[in-house]
């Protein structure tokens, strides 16, 4: 066991700070409270917007603190919303998060997109690509 405390807290305190790094990168800024927020607000987001099973499929993939992110304040019997458009998107991040607002939802969404292409199964990333509309998935670039 590592001195801090459990290996698996430690690991998955790790990861997401790996992640919150590479969307603070991605967004081109130091702040990682911003990062966090982009963070929570797109997967929340897109979680709403997914069938439940691959909603759940995607939630399997996450690291476990930011699984925890992913599913607080879940109704899955809500879910999935439909919308079609990039504004109705950027409207739920919005509403989703503290402090993001106008470019920031769009580079929050792109930036956070960017990161599960690069940490999650590939065809899994191309299955919640399929489930966006196109009007979406072009906002964040998937």
């Amino acid at each position: 066991m590592p001195e801090q405390g459990l290996a698996t807290i430690d690991t998955t305190v790790q990861q997401t700070n790996r992640w919150l790094g590479a969307i603070m990168a991605e967004m081109g800024t130091d702040d990682k409270q911003f990062a966090f927020q982009a963070l929570r607000s797109v997967l929340t987001t897109l979680r709403d917007r997914l069938p439940i099973d691959l909603a759940a499929n995607l939630g399997a993939q996450l690291p476990l603190l930011i699984r925890g992110v992913y599913y607080d304040g879940y109704v899955p019997a809500d879910t999935p919303t439909k919308y079609r458009r990039a504004a109705e998107w950027n409207a739920a991040v919005a509403a989703a998060g503290d402090n993001l607002e106008g470019e920031d939802v769009e580079r929050a969404s792109r930036a956070v997109l960017t990161v599960l292409e690069c940490e999650l199964d590939s065809g899994l990333v191309t299955k919640v690509a399929q489930e966006l509309p196109d009007e979406v998935r072009s906002v964040v670039s998937l």
